[in-house]
């Protein structure tokens, strides 16, 4: 075991487990958010022929070069006509968005700068060849890869999947993660206080939706009391049945601290206890087999933080995502930034504006690892290396979006 490991080392411990999860086939409205395990390819041309992108009129170029210019309108292509109208000059045809453009029309003459009356359009304004027409293969091209494994699925990948004719797609199964958490002071949230030490239970639901968020499939095992039986008992139901476990709370110094005591028993080979970041330094990780083991922090900040710089990319690895981090970009300070001390990388809760083709940064009043409120609404990460004390208004950093934007 490694003990007291930089922030960049408990990084590398992490992501240098192999391990990956099986695939299976899953329709496509179960796909968002899945793990892509196969390439999707293209099975043609899209579009495969040239179509219009307007509502309008097809006409020929020299027709319309001056204009107003009145021409006889030939016929209608609806969407979905594979045989369109074809025309001469001073002819123009009815077409609509997606119809087939006849081989015929040079392009297509939005209906906004048109006036149709008495059998004829008046074409108010000129287009260069070509206008407003989808050539074959504009989407892509037949053979192209569209989607690459190791993608997070979203909205618009499972819409492309559609759209070469996937009802069904290879994706990795979803990582089963148990949740424990340890306190006998915490209460559920329809539970009533029967003394004011008692505080609600926030942590289950927060790595709830975090699992979630990161594709796996979350395992409640409840709140767990500070005692060893229990939490020996609780963490060996969890390791039978699920890939990763993760709790809150126990895995600091106290007397009540049962987690960090009953690893060894349960023959998890811990690989590191403690890392040099700020907020969440009693942090534990191990392995048992292909079973994984994240002892977290009991503070709810630290709770939040810990699960995005470490447990995250674990579980994105295991689903064999291209991209196991979140995502990182650079910022600018709006305010000045000092600490204390600089033994340990910082991570900043702040919030951030997107104004100028930049991050504008300010990192927020309340910083204490209890304060989880003050993680509501759009908030980031601000990464303050190790040995760095102040940082100055202007100072570009990096920014880690732990939230959706």
């Amino acid at each position: 075991m490694e003990f007291y490991v930089t922030f960049e080392r408990a990084v590398e411990l992490i992501t240098s487990q192999e391990f990956t999860l099986p695939s299976q086939q899953v329709p496509l409205f179960e796909a968002a958010g899945r793990v892509l395990r196969e390439d999707v390819v293209a099975d043609r041309d899209d579009p495969p022929v040239p179509v219009s992108a307007m509502d309008g009129y097809g006409v020929k170029f020299p027709d319309v070069e001056t204009v107003p210019s009145r021409l006889k309108v030939k016929g209608v292509v609806p969407a979905g006509v594979d045989r369109p109208v074809e025309i001469e000059r001073g002819e123009a045809v009815k077409i609509f968005t997606g119809s087939v453009v006849p081989e015929s029309v040079d392009l297509v003459v939005p209906v906004e700068w048109t006036e149709e009356r008495e059998g004829g359009v008046e074409v108010k304004k000129s287009f260069p060849k070509g206008a407003n027409v989808r050539p074959p293969g504009e989407n892509y091209r037949k053979g192209q890869v569209l989607i690459r494994e190791g993608t997070v699925l979203g909205a618009p990948e499972v819409g492309i999947a559609a759209s070469v004719g996937r009802s069904f797609l290879k994706v990795s199964v979803k990582p089963r993660v148990g949740i424990v958490v340890t306190g006998s002071e915490l209460l559920e949230p329809w539970e009533s206080f029967s003394s004011p030490v008692q505080i609600r239970n926030a942590n289950a639901y927060t790595l709830y939706s975090l699992v979630r968020e990161a594709g796996g499939e979350p395992v409640y095992f409840g709140v767990v009391e500070d005692s060893r039986e229990k939490t020996l008992n609780a963490l060996s139901e969890a390791f039978d049945v699920c890939d990763v476990i993760v709790t809150s709370g126990g895995v600091s110094a106290g007397d009540y601290d049962f987690v960090k005591e009953v690893v060894g028993e349960l023959g998890i080979d811990v690989l590191f206890y403690k890392v040099q970041v700020k907020p969440g330094k009693p942090v534990l990780f191990g392995r048992k087999g292909n079973r994984f083991f994240f002892g977290l922090p009991g503070f709810p900040v630290s709770v939040f933080t810990s699960f995005n710089l470490f447990v995250y990319p674990l579980l994105m690895k295991i689903q064999k995502a291209k991209e196991i981090f979140k995502p990182k970009v650079r910022g600018v300070l709006v305010e000045d930034y000092s600490r204390k001390k600089a033994e340990r990388t910082e991570f900043v809760r702040c919030s951030f504006t997107f104004s100028k083709n930049r991050f504008l940064v300010s990192p927020l009043k309340r910083q204490g690892s209890g304060v989880l409120s003050a993680l509501i609404g759009r908030r980031a990460l601000m990464v303050v290396p190790k040995g760095v004390k102040s940082l100055r208004k202007g100072d570009s950093v990096d920014l880690i979006l732990v939230k959706g934007l």
